[in-house]
């Protein structure tokens, strides 16, 4: 694939974020993931995978505002935005592949994977794609940080076998966190923010924010240290879209980058 299809493969790729209402959008080569665990990786998603491309939609701020249904706005808000962000990687996928490219959708959040260490994980790490794509900084509270949207950014992603350039929209350089700010660490009622390691204990984090009455905690404990992949299927099956309530979400509300 020339470097002209390239360009314009982007073209088209950034119109259609423009007319899906898509305010932050960055795209690069895949080869800085490659560091990545193994079945982790661009490549263990899409062989020969060349690009990525990561978008953002934010969640309005007001959404995080304490009130008497703040619990059910989080929950409701993300997942109306997982669906559209999924969808929307599926569509760039076609287009992709509409230039001969193969190209695969990351989802946003299911299904998830498990590891053998029992962690549940992403398919691809999509703030590391999105800090590659520059999109924006990763956080202490290991989210991404945009000047304009703070961490209110949800995540869509897609890795092709096409070779497009570098570019992203809008131009911006993230700082990340200023040095001394600790609102997230010392906000978080799971303590599963490493002030010493910079580190976020995803595990940590799920058993104290995530309400999930149709899936078993025991029984997926148990799959996850004998049957990593039969946990994963477990729950994928029992605990996304409507299915889990998201209870805290302080890391993103208190938050104050981005909010001028």
């Amino acid at each position: 694939m020339n470097e002209n299809v390239g360009e314009k493969i982007a073209n088209e790729v950034f119109a259609i974020a423009r007319s899906e209402g898509i305010p932050v959008l960055g795209m690069g080569p895949c080869a800085a993931m490659r560091d990545g665990p193994p079945g982790y990786r661009p490549e263990d998603l899409l062989p020969r995978a060349s690009s990525m491309i990561c978008f953002g939609i934010p969640v309005p701020r007001s959404v995080f505002r304490e009130s008497r249904f703040v619990v059910q706005r989080i929950w409701r808000s993300q997942s109306l935005y997982y669906r559209r962000l999924d969808t929307l990687s599926l569509r760039l996928a076609q287009v992709l592949e509409g230039y001969g490219a193969q190209a695969a959708p990351v989802f946003g959040c299911a299904p998830l994977a498990v590891n053998r260490r029992g962690i549940v994980t992403g398919h691809l790490n999509q703030i590391r794609m999105a800090v590659l794509t520059g999109v924006g900084a990763r956080g202490r509270n290991g989210l991404l940080l945009h000047s304009l949207y703070g961490a209110r950014l949800m995540l869509g992603a897609v890795v092709t076998t096409a070779s497009l350039p570098s570019l992203r929209m809008p131009e911006t350089t993230e700082q990340g966190c200023p040095a001394n700010c600790r609102i997230c660490i010392d906000a978080c009622p799971a303590r599963a923010i490493s002030e010493r390691s910079g580190r976020v204990d995803v595990m940590r984090c799920l058993r104290h924010a995530a309400q999930t009455p149709f899936m078993s905690r025991l029984r997926f404990a148990i799959l996850a240290r004998s049957n990593p992949t039969a946990a994963a299927t477990f729950m994928n099956q029992r605990a996304f879209d409507e299915h889990t309530t998201e209870v805290c979400s302080r890391c993103v509300a208190m938050c104050p980058y981005g909010e001028v």
